[in-house]
């Protein structure tokens, strides 16, 4: 096999010429065909999207959030595949169907990017618990196995990349709940017996052992013991 150092990249490319895995580093990529269909939309409409993302300014874009980090660069794999397909490589894949499923407006295909966002994260579930497991596959060309620190780290910055976009949406959310005027922090169900009078909200009730219990707890462990009641009991209490 040829040496990276000698510039030739040996690739290898699944039957249809659509998926592509770079063997001197496992980079993968796709073409606009697949990476259209993976997305259930037009290869206009993704090789636009493409070229908005190399022409945007890494600092000043408008872009979604999922597809910033890709601004202004280039998001070609280069092998040495003699057919001169272009493959886009798989981090950018993963973002523009990140983009599709998550953050584009309703389409006609968009169930299908849904859906295969879905796939590709139980994928990815499935590699993590590889590397908990100790399990490592094998290449199918040179039978190398894969270290579990290799697989590791690229398990984690995988995961990295998808929780971010998560993470982002739920501080957007927190955010607009703090902003909402009715939205009231939930009050604790019990206060220690060490809590001052003068700071016990109103309606709490002291027990025994000196302890505060809320109004909210109270009620839930009145329904639980009336549920726990026999039936014809409940009945009776039902009549009074």
């Amino acid at each position: 096999m040829t040496h990276l150092n000698d510039q030739i990249l040996v690739s290898n490319i699944n039957d249809d010429q659509s998926y592509c895995t770079r063997d001197v580093d496992g980079v993968s990529g796709m073409t606009v065909t697949a990476l259209s269909q993976f997305c259930g939309t037009g290869k206009s409409a993704i090789t636009q999207l493409l070229n908005q993302i190399s022409d945007s300014d890494p600092f000043t874009n408008e872009l979604a959030e999922c597809l910033k980090s890709f601004a202004g660069s280039n998001w070609r794999l280069f092998t040495n595949d003699p057919s001169g397909s272009a493959f886009i490589i798989d981090e950018v894949c993963h973002a523009v169907l990140e983009y599709y499923a998550l953050e584009a407006r309703k389409y006609k295909g968009k169930q299908i990017a849904v859906n295969n966002y879905r796939m590709v994260a139980k994928a990815g579930l499935r590699v993590f618990i590889w590397s908990q497991t100790g399990y490592s596959p094998r290449s199918a060309i040179s039978q190398v196995v894969i270290t579990i620190e290799e697989l590791s780290a690229t398990i984690t910055a995988a995961l990295e990349q998808a929780l971010t976009p998560i993470n982002q949406r739920l501080e957007q959310i927190e955010q607009r709940l703090d902003n909402l005027p009715f939205a009231k922090p939930k009050r604790p169900w019990t206060l220690p017996a060490s809590t001052p009078p003068e700071q016990v909200p109103f309606g709490y009730q002291q027990l025994e052992d000196g302890s505060w219990l809320s109004p909210e707890a109270y009620q839930s462990i009145l329904r639980q013991s009336q549920r726990s009641l026999p039936w014809d009991v409940r009945r009776l209490r039902d009549y009074e």
